[in-house]
């Protein structure tokens, strides 16, 4: 399994021969980063199999992107309005239904991809939602943003799930972080070595 980090909040994974782009692509929301030209191109000229999203905040969409691919490989966005599952190949892809983050009543999903291993990837879902996912296999891997790891009771919510790997994202860049978030992130996770925060355009091999 690779992922690759594409944007604030989003990844491009790649499992069993199949591409998942979770999040994938939006614009720049100071200090949350967006998704570089370069990387869109890249994503434009080879449109992955499989495109999904768990909200319309633009911080985790961008609606000409979704249209775009839409339009072109004549495949459905997966979203929070649908709460369907779907199989790809040998992968299953689950639409969770969660609560976002906060006092919000903004339609929200989170999504399960289960295939040679298990992603759970969570969007801006609030952390008491994890129990939820009980129905679901054991992760292998859990992708989250910032809100798992800067407090201890949700720390421990997300390494009880018996995760190997969580990879944290929504991060601005260390050098631009109004919100003291980098330095939260660390005093809660103490270096923790299941623990991968990745650059927009870096990729890992799970």
């Amino acid at each position: 399994m690779i992922i690759k980090r594409t944007a604030n909040a989003g990844v491009l994974l790649r499992m069993d021969e199949i591409s998942v782009l979770l999040d994938g692509v939006c614009r720049e929301l100071p200090p949350y980063l967006g998704t570089p030209d370069s990387v869109r191109e890249e994503l434009e000229n080879n449109f992955p199999d499989v495109v999904a999203f768990t909200h319309r905040h633009e911080d985790h969409f961008d609606e000409s992107f979704a249209r775009n691919y839409e339009t072109l490989t004549l495949r459905p966005v997966i979203g929070p309005e649908f709460s369907i599952s779907r199989e790809v190949s040998n992968l299953k892809i689950f639409s969770v239904p969660t609560r976002h983050i906060g006092k919000t009543d903004i339609q929200h999903t989170s999504f399960v991809i289960e295939g040679s291993e298990c992603v759970w990837f969570m969007g801006d879902a609030s952390p008491l939602e994890l129990k939820n996912f009980s129905d679901f296999h054991k992760p292998d891997v859990i992708i989250v943003p910032y809100a798992y790891a800067i407090s201890t009771s949700a720390w421990k919510s997300t390494k009880n799930t018996g995760v190997k790997t969580i990879v944290l994202l929504h991060l601005p860049l260390r050098e631009n972080d109004p919100y003291g978030l980098w330095q939260a992130v660390e005093d809660v996770t103490q270096n923790d070595e299941c623990l991968k925060i990745l650059q927009i355009g870096q990729e890992i091999e799970i």
